[in-house]
C-alpha cells in the first residue's frame, strides 16, 4: 500500500481551544510528526468540550480516513465525553478496564491523593480497546474498527506527545509501509534556517534515493526528519546513518544531533568530560540558562551556579562590573557583557563563564539598541569575548534565543 492512500485525520477538543484561549499545540504535533514521515493529515477538527458535534465527526471520518487521532476528553468530568460518545458511533458497549482501574488508583496512591469513585469512570473504555499505557503517565487507547486505526490520547501535550511518539507514530508507519520495516531518525539544528536544510538535503538526494525527508521548527530549533522503507530494517539504518553524517558534515557547528539530545546534556557531557565548570551570569534572561543547565541530573558535577543580576546595581555590587563601564558604554553593551562575565568567573572560581545582557521588551529599546539587542560574553582560559545579537520575537522569544544562543556559543567553543 502507497503512503499516498493512507489518508488520516486529527479529532481535537477542548473549549479552551474554541475559545482561543490556548492554541492546538496538540493537532500541530501531530500533523508536523506525520507529514515529516510522509503520512498525509487531509482533516483537522477542533470541537469543543462534550461537543454533539463529535459523534458527527467521528461518523465522517470513519467513512474517509484510514486513521484518526482523538485528543482530550478523557478526562474525570462531566464534559470528558470521547471515550462514552466513540462507544456510541462504533456500536460497542463500554467496559471497565480493570488493569487501567488499578493503575488508576495506584497512581492516586502514589502521589498522595484520595480516591474518589467517580475517578473510576477514566476506566471506561469501549469494548476491545487496547490501552495505550507510558508507564507512568496517563493512559490512553487504540481501536481497529473496520480497517480504520482509531487512537485516543489525552489533552494535555506532555501526555499526548508521549503516546503520540511511542505508540501511533511508530504503528502508522508500520501500517503505511505494508509490512515493510519502516526506520525514521530526527536530526537537530541551531543556526540553519529552514530553507537552509532543505538546501542541504537536496545536495545529498541525488545519492540517497528513497529517503523521504520532512522539515518542522521546535522553537528555537529547526528538526529534520528521515524515513526510510525496506525488506531489512538493518540495512536500512546503516543507510539513515550514512544520511545523517553527510547532513551533519556538512551543516558543522550547527548540527545538534539526535532527537534525545538536548543542547543542555550536549554541553554536560562535554564539561564532564573534560571536567570543566561553569558559571553563569544573567540580566534579561531572567535565570533561564540555569534553569535549563540543572533540569539535568548531576549537573552539580559542572555547574557551579549563576546570579540574575537585573539591575545596575546590583552587577556593580555582585560582579564588581565597573561603575564607569556601564556610564560610559550602558547595561546593554559588550564591555559590560564581558565584565559581567569576568566577574561571575572570580566570584565561582570557574573554568568558564557565560553572562548576557539586553533589551527583550517590548518597551526599552531605541534607534540604537532596538527590542532584540542582546551581548553575550564567555570568560574562559583563553580570556574573555563578547558577541552581538539581534533577535526578533516577543519579550518570552527573546529570552529563549538568549539562553540558546549562549549555551550553544559554550558548546561549539568547546568542540
Amino acid at each position: 500500500m502507497s503512503t499516498a492512500d493512507f489518508l488520516g485525520e486529527i479529532i481535537t477538543t477542548g473549549n479552551e481551544l474554541l475559545s482561543g484561549r490556548i492554541a492546538d499545540a496538540n493537532a500541530r504535533y501531530a500533523a508536523v510528526r506525520l507529514h515529516a514521515a510522509g503520512l498525509k493529515v487531509q482533516v483537522i477538527t477542533i470541537l469543543g468540550d462534550a461537543a454533539p458535534l463529535f459523534q458527527d465527526t467521528l461518523s465522517r471520518g470513519l467513512s474517509r480516513s484510514r486513521f484518526i487521532i482523538v485528543t482530550g476528553g478523557l478526562g474525570p468530568t462531566e464534559d470528558d465525553i470521547t471515550a462514552a460518545a466513540a462507544a456510541e458511533v462504533l456500536h460497542l458497549p463500554l467496559r471497565q478496564d480493570e488493569y487501567l482501574l488499578a493503575r488508576l488508583r495506584e497512581c492516586f496512591r502514589l502521589r498522595g491523593l484520595p480516591w474518589e469513585e467517580r475517578f473510576a469512570r477514566l476506566a471506561l473504555v469501549p469494548q476491545g480497546a487496547c490501552i495505550l499505557d507510558p508507564n507512568g503517565a496517563a493512559c490512553g487507547f487504540y481501536l481497529n474498527h473496520q480497517g480504520a486505526r482509531l487512537y485516543f490520547l489525552p489533552g494535555v501535550p506532555r501526555e499526548m506527545r508521549l503516546l503520540f511518539d511511542n505508540y501511533v507514530l511508530p504503528a502508522l508507519l508500520l501500517a503505511a509501509a505494508g509490512g515493510e520495516a519502516v526506520c525514521e531518525r530526527t536530526l537537530r539544528f541551531f543556526g540553519l534556517h529552514e530553507t537552509e536544510l532543505e538546501d542541504l538535503f537536496q545536495n545529498l538526494a541525488q545519492d540517497h534515493q528513497g529517503v523521504s525527508v520532512g522539515y518542522y521548527p521546535n522553537f528555537p530549533e529547526n528538526h529534520l526528519t528521515l524515513t526510510v522503507r525496506g525488506p531489512k530494517s538493518e540495512a536500512l539504518e546503516k543507510k539513515l546513518e550514512a544520511v545523517a553524517q553527510e547532513l551533519a558534515a556538512q551543516a558543522g557547528d550547527a548540527f545538534l544531533g539526535g532527537s534525545d539530545d538536548t543542547l543542555e546534556e550536549i554541553l554536560g557531557r562535554q564539561l564532564r568530560v573534560r571536567q570543566l565548570t561553569l558559571a553563569v551570569a544573567e540580566s534579561c534572561s531572567g535565570g533561564l540558562i540555569c534553569h535549563r543547565l540543572t533540569n539535568i541530573p548531576g549537573s552539580s558535577d559542572y555547574f557551579q551556579g549563576g546570579v540574575v543580576t537585573y539591575s545596575n546595581r546590583a552587577k556593580v555590587n555582585l560582579l564588581h562590573v565597573p561603575e564607569s563601564t556601564l556610564h560610559t558604554h550602558g547595561a546593554v553593551s559588550g564591555p559590560t557583557a564581558a565584565a559581567m562575565a569576568v566577574g561571575v568567573r572570580d566570584v565561582f572560581g570557574v573554568s568558564y563563564s557565560l553572562a548576557v545582557t539586553g533589551i527583550a521588551g517590548p518597551t526599552g529599546g531605541s534607534p540604537q539598541k532596538p527590542v532584540g539587542t542582546v551581548y553575550l560574553g564567555l570568560a574562559g582560559p583563553q580570556g574573555v569575548k563578547t558577541r552581538h545579537c539581534l533577535f526578533q520575537g516577543s519579550r518570552e522569544e527573546i529570552k529563549i534565543l538568549t539562553a540558546q544562543t549562549a549555551l550553544d556559543w559554550l558548546r561549539r567553543e568547546l568542540q
